[in-house]
């Protein structure tokens, strides 16, 4: 043994051992690379060397005991700073109803950030043991460990013009806030999920569930969602399954498949409302978001009509948005599992449907591809006047705010002090308008927020 490594070792052998090294650094960093945007020029040797690159991340994410309000990539962003950065020259007006998990606290919080100057102007900060202390607690889909403040998250909060927060989380209950985060009013029997949106007239629509399911004979475990039609004070004006609607419309086959039971085959993650006619659809009509199916259906309740529906060329989307009144929006996460674990094809994207010509546009394409947006799941998007877009990456804990030409006018890192990124809870974009309504709203309470 000590002959071996007291061993002279010649010059030449030292050379080339060391040029074999940088070559093999090379080759591993560019696999790790194609791995990572799913090139697949290495093959099978790209997962392999991905998988070996994560190793001390998912190391240290073990090592630091409780991750689950953690970014998916704790540490993707290195060494940019935490918080809003902007471009040089003139900013965007409106407001951020900035939806995220504060790490230093170890809460979710809900901001109302001015665009202008990057402030503050009110903050809530939801107590979900005191919220949820006497909810029903005999759900099967229910995640109960959402229901501390160290894990409740606040989904696609709504802020109403005259300073109501609504809020809620995936699986679990909505509820009212006023200005010091109090329950103004809350609604304990119908468990609610994914987006919130406005019907224009006070209400809200929201993903739900029918537990149990009144599908026949399905398996108890089984999520028959539920699209659900709320009132301004959350009771229920009317509650359909989503299930029903594929039965009813002779789509068995979409749903219950012989080649092997989905519990969740739908996924409906985002009811977006038709608020005024068009030549396309009409007041009242839905645009429903089904992330298993890949697909986006408009469909008329009042008459139990599907007016169109596609799957694809989105992937697993969330959030389906009208641009006008005849072109949407969905934001196309690009997202896959071919039985090696969930991947993102490169970066999101946001694809553009035009019903007058039945073509499938990528206008932001440089936009989403130059910071590299990716986010496996969740995320979502709002085209900005000036035809900017906010795009949020859930699961990294980035906001940002693009222009068409690939250029980042604003960008939001949701990191704690202790240097790691967490995740966000959908954040909304709120015009001058609506947002100064809110505020002037809020200023008549005492609470400084």
């Amino acid at each position: 043994m000590q002959r071996l490594l007291f061993a002279k070792i010649e010059f030449w052998a030292v050379l080339i051992l060391f040029f074999l090294f940088a070559l093999g650094a090379i080759v591993f960093g560019a696999a790790v690379l194609d791995g990572e945007r799913d090139g697949n020029r290495f093959g099978a040797m790209s997962e392999v060397a991905l998988s070996v690159a994560e190793i001390p991340d998912t190391v240290k994410t073990m090592l630091d005991g409780d991750h689950a309000m953690m970014a998916f990539q704790p540490d993707r962003f290195g060494d940019k700073p935490a918080g809003w950065t902007f471009a040089p020259g003139p900013r965007p007006g409106g407001y951020i109803l900035l939806s995220r998990y504060d790490g230093d606290a170890k809460r979710h919080v809900v901001e109302l950030v001015s665009l202008a100057d990057a402030g503050v102007k009110h903050s809530w900060h939801p107590d979900a043991e005191a919220l949820l202390k006497d909810a029903p607690r005999d759900s099967k889909i229910a995640e109960y460990t959402n229901w501390t403040k160290e894990h409740y998250r606040v989904i696609h909060p709504y802020l109403t013009e005259t300073g109501e927060l609504i809020t809620k989380d995936h699986q679990s209950y909505l509820f009212a806030l006023g200005a010091c985060s109090e329950k103004l009013w809350g609604r304990t029997d119908e468990l609610l999920h994914h987006s919130t949106e406005s019907d224009g007239d006070g209400g809200y629509w929201i993903p739900g569930y029918y537990e149990p399911s009144e599908i026949k004979r399905v398996s108890s475990d089984f999520i028959d969602d539920a699209i659900v039609h709320l009132g301004p004070d959350g009771h229920v004006i009317k509650k359909q399954s989503a299930t029903r609607i594929f039965l009813r419309h002779g789509m068995e086959y979409i749903v219950f498949t012989a080649g092997g039971y989905q519990k969740d085959p739908l996924h409906l993650n985002d009811i977006e409302p038709v608020l005024q006619d068009g030549p396309y659809w009409k007041k009242g009509d839905l645009f429903l978001s089904f992330r298993h199916l890949s697909m986006i259906m408009l469909y008329r309740p009042s008459t139990d009509e599907i007016i169109w529906m596609q799957q694809g060329p989105w992937l697993a989307q969330h959030d389906v948005d009208i641009l006008d009144d005849h072109r949407i929006a969905v934001f196309n996460n690009k997202a896959y599992d071919r039985g090696t674990g969930a991947r993102v094809h490169n970066t999101n994207q946001i694809n553009v449907y035009d019903f007058a010509t039945g073509e499938i546009s990528v206008p932001w394409s440089r936009a989403m591809e130059q910071p590299h947006v990716q986010t496996l799941f969740e995320g979502l998007f709002r085209v900005m006047p000036g035809n900017l877009l906010m795009a949020e990456e859930e699961n990294s804990g980035r906001l940002l705010i693009l222009s068409p030409d690939g250029s980042t006018i604003a960008e939001f890192i949701n990191k704690a002090a202790d240097g790691r990124a967490y995740r966000m809870g959908w954040s909304r974009y709120m015009s001058q308008t609506e947002g100064d309504a809110a505020l002037a709203a809020l200023s008549n309470d005492s609470c400084s927020g």
